[in-house]
């Protein structure tokens, strides 16, 4: 029998200790108000507080808040993280055995969405950035071939942008899916705090992605597991190009049918707080340290020298990539894992 809360205490130690976090989530273990004491808030599905699979009161009008605030026509709560808005996205998008062309550097939910929904699938690469050991954008050029070489392709799911920060041409690619008259799903897991400031790279929902999907705690200060999945289809010149109906149907089927009450006001409260956020002291502050970072002597930090070659149609600055090419170490051993 054990003799003590082994997780619980190995988390406890790792929180008192002062071992900063360059992990997510976005949150960096920094205590957010109301939430001292998680399990006077821990509820379920009470009168007054809505219900996430049929909203018609206070959680519709968090949503429709939220949908506000990122431009978007439909805007949902995902407490089972992205992997529901991709399955979600992908089932409610294509007929079962369809054919769906997605950038070959997709999370894994993708490729069980695409098994579970028996789909068929194309794929299109993402460039190679030469000495840094990361993975370029995607280049709207190869989406068109693709689409010409798949005359049956059903939908386009691109991902954007990469865990590098790494930013694809999202309109030019939007225009090329949006003339086959298909819709376009982004996978914008990194870059759902785009929309909060000018020096960010635009959010690919207002570039004509018609479906993205966003890991708010990866970089906003939201619980782990926490998401959002946006819709966009009154578009100028017309033509629903998803069925938001049908996305939500599949939400109901891939999200928990108890959802935690802690994880949806965690969104709401991590939006909240980026609206009302000076985002410019931060900014400064990010210049200041890039600066430095790039009077490295071996190490080479990832600037914005890349924008504009291998498939790099912008960079997310808030990304501190740091390369070990021609080091002759491995990025793994100068972390200290080795």
């Amino acid at each position: 029998m054990r003799q003590e809360n082994l997780l619980i205490q190995r988390l406890r130690e790792y929180g008192n200790s002062d071992m900063y976090p360059f992990h997510m989530p976005g949150h960096k273990r920094k205590n957010i108000e109301g939430f001292s004491d998680p399990f006077k808030v821990d509820i379920t599905e009470i009168e007054g507080f809505d219900n996430l699979h049929h909203p018609q009161g206070l959680l519709k009008e968090s949503m429709e808040w939220a949908a506000l605030a990122y431009g978007a026509d439909r805007t949902r709560y995902l407490v089972n993280g992205s992997s529901s808005g991709l399955l979600s996205a992908i089932c409610g998008s294509l007929p079962r055995g369809g054919r769906i062309l997605i950038s070959r550097n997709c999370h894994k939910a993708v490729y069980n969405g695409i098994f579970l929904h028996q789909l068929r699938a194309s794929y299109v690469y993402p460039q190679e950035i030469p000495g840094l050991g990361i993975q370029g954008g995607i280049l709207r050029s190869d989406v068109e071939k693709a689409l010409s070489r798949y005359m049956d392709t059903q939908a386009v799911l691109i991902v954007s942008p990469t865990y590098d920060g790494v930013v694809s041409d999202i309109k030019g690619i939007a225009e090329a899916v949006h003339r086959a008259g298909l819709p376009l799903i982004v996978d914008e897991a990194h870059g759902a705090h785009f929309r909060f400031g000018e020096d960010f790279p635009a959010s690919a929902l207002d570039l004509g992605a018609d479906v993205v999907i966003q890991s708010v705690h990866k970089t906003l200060p939201c619980l782990t597991q926490t998401a959002l999945i946006h819709m966009k289809c009154k578009r100028p010149g017309g033509g629903a190009y998803v069925d938001m109906d049908q996305i939500d149907k599949y939400l109901s089927i891939f999200q928990s049918t108890s959802p935690s009450y802690l994880f949806m006001a965690s969104i709401e409260n991590g939006i909240f707080q980026m609206e009302k956020m000076d985002i410019n002291p931060f900014m400064k502050a990010l210049g200041q340290l890039r600066e430095r970072l790039g009077e490295m002597r071996h190490l080479q930090l990832v600037t914005e020298r890349i924008k504009g070659l291998f498939g790099v149609f912008d960079l997310d600055r808030t990304k501190l990539v740091v390369s070990t090419g021609g080091t002759g170490v491995t990025g793994a051993w100068a972390g200290g894992s080795a």
